[in-house]
């Protein structure tokens, strides 16, 4: 089996390079695996059809598409009034009517494409149910990571009662039968930590892998790298800050304007803020109004990931306050940019950065976190060649160890020890 071309179908619930979060996570597996010389196909939800089949050019024809029910048309009425995609039940509840559809059409292809695995990358929850349930070829899920909560000091972002809804959908995943719930069916699953694993459902059969979920395409974060050097370097030009996600509260994009409103005070130093949410922007704005500092921070709304990349490219560090992220692929762009960063000491970024290529804040309060990335921002400006240095050893780390060719190589391992774990079932 070793070295043979293998035949993969990717099923997930979305697809896209536009939408927030998970939703390209199939994409770059079924890209990768493609360019890799491995037969790939998928099968998503409808609603990205035209991105498909403009991006993927001659392998949209690869694509299998579940119509939506009528469900998701009130789903998508409904989302742009909930403060948060991750912590709203009827997105998960949007994803697994798209799975309860996408059984049947999978195990059929399985059949008609002759599919030596079938590979579920998403959601990402480790709580969520998967119904890919009997199908007629092995199966892997993940890279999964979740089980997050806020820092004790943070848990006053959360919604009431919250907790107490995401322990009763735990114990209801754990109470589901084997024959309902794919995950304790898999062959193999992958998982980003040991949060995330402690998250599974009890009694899953399949063996265990780690491997955090985000990577990067190198070449697409290289702009502005000269002989993969990035320069920070220049001390007669403003120090240049980004952030760049959605703006929600627990990413701290309050808090970071709050700590460079401190910090333009000791160095000459701008903020430019990639992203967007429903009011979140008018909202932060009026906040930049009231400190005075219009001249030190630009809004830019969302932006493609060729456009993150060119402004990633210009600045001298990218910093996301999150108190709440598991993955923060953000913070690997940024590294692959040849950028330092600055993030806090929890979930994804933890996992990520270390001392040599950004700057760990502990999340110990709101007041105590302004403070300390104010004090972050001022130490790196002050010091641009630290900045560059950590902007090489952050993209050497990315090169080494985060790259999406290489996550392919393994997941192809996976896939093999898939393979290999059902047919020994049926000796």
């Amino acid at each position: 089996m070793s070295g043979q071309r293998l035949s993969v179908l990717v099923v997930a619930a979305n697809a896209s390079t536009r939408w927030a979060g998970e939703a390209i996570l199939p994409l770059h597996i079924f890209r990768g695996l493609r360019k890799a010389g491995h037969d790939a196909w998928m099968c998503v939800g409808n609603e990205t059809k035209p991105e498909l089949d403009e991006l993927l050019g001659a392998d949209a024809q690869r694509v299998s598409y579940v119509e939506d029910a009528q469900m998701h048309s009130a789903f998508r009425w409904i989302q742009p009034c909930i403060p948060s995609r991750m912590d709203n039940p009827l997105y998960y509840t949007q994803v697994l009517a798209t799975q309860w559809r996408q059984r049947d059409v999978a195990a059929q292809l399985v059949k008609k494409l002759g599919i030596d695995v079938v590979h579920q990358p998403t959601p990402i929850s480790p709580r969520v149910p998967s119904l890919l349930v009997d199908l007629p070829a092995p199966l892997v899920i993940g890279p999964m990571n979740g089980g997050m909560e806020y820092p004790p000091g943070f848990r006053f972002l959360q919604p009431r009662g919250l907790r107490g809804v995401k322990n009763l959908a735990r114990g209801l995943a754990n109470a589901l039968p084997r024959r309902v719930d794919a995950k304790r069916q898999a062959e193999c699953l992958i998982v980003a930590n040991q949060r995330t694993q402690d998250g599974l459902p009890s009694g899953v059969r399949g063996r265990i892998f780690r491997m955090v979920e985000n990577g990067v395409v190198p070449e697409l974060w290289a702009r502005g790298l000269a002989d993969g050097v990035a320069d920070s370097t220049t001390v007669n030009r403003s120090f240049e800050i980004i952030f760049i996600g959605r703006l929600e509260r627990w990413k701290g994009p309050e808090w970071l304007i709050e700590a460079v409103a401190r910090a333009c005070t000791q160095v000459d130093c701008k903020l430019k803020i990639v992203g967007d949410l429903q009011g979140e922007r008018q909202r932060l704005a009026e906040r930049v109004s009231k400190l005075r500092i219009e001249s030190r921070v630009e809004f830019l709304g969302w932006q493609s990931q060729e456009r993150c990349a060119e402004l990633l490219s210009k600045a001298d560090i990218m910093v996301l306050p999150s108190v709440l992220d598991a993955g923060a692929t953000v913070v690997l762009e940024a590294m692959a940019s040849g950028k330092a960063v600055i993030a806090v000491k929890w979930g994804g970024p933890a996992d990520i950065l270390d001392d040599s290529c950004g700057i760990l804040i502990e999340p110990r309060d709101p007041a105590r976190l302004v403070a300390d990335l104010e004090q972050a921002i001022v130490s790196l400006a002050n010091d641009r060649n630290r900045c560059a240095r950590m902007g090489r050893a952050g993209r050497a780390k990315v090169l080494a160890e985060y790259t999406w060719p290489m996550k392919i190589e393994r997941f192809i391992e996976i896939y093999r020890e898939a393979i290999g774990r059902r047919a020994a079932t049926y000796i």
